[in-house]
């Protein structure tokens, strides 16, 4: 009984920190063509997304990949990928990411660590958002 109280309670933690995410992701393209980009995230607020984030990721992408790459890209930190280590599990996303890191990538899920996360958080604040995940 007590392990589930624990476990219902680290469930309600974990909403609340991760009340940030959208609801539902946008594609590069749909943004594009709004005159006031935004997503609605969990907690129903309105997250306004600057256009110059959108023009630098459109410049890294095709009208193919632009119809595709879904805004915000989710960055996964999890202790259980090591010190410093996050993920972005979306292909596209990926890709896109490490033609801006200029890092080598194949294909699958793009890893990056810290300083890597800190220079995309920089230049990518309102289109990029941190999900924690315990490991």
């Amino acid at each position: 009984m007590v392990e589930n109280y624990i476990e219902k309670a680290l469930k309600e933690e974990l909403k609340i920190i991760n009340k940030h995410l959208p609801y539902k992701r946008t594609t590069l393209k749909e943004l594009m063509k709004m005159d006031i980009p935004y997503v609605v995230l969990r907690d129903g607020t309105t997250h306004l997304i600057e256009k110059r984030e959108l023009e630098l990721l459109y410049r890294y992408t095709s009208d193919e990949l632009a119809s595709k790459l879904k805004i915000p890209i989710i960055i996964e930190v999890n202790p259980g990928f090591g010190e410093g280590a996050a993920i972005v599990r979306d292909q596209i996303a990926a890709k896109v990411l490490s033609l801006i890191l200029n890092k080598e990538y194949k294909e699958g899920p793009l890893i990056i660590y810290m300083p890597h996360l800190s220079e995309l958080r920089r230049m990518l604040r309102t289109t990029t958002t941190v999900i924690f995940i315990p490991s």
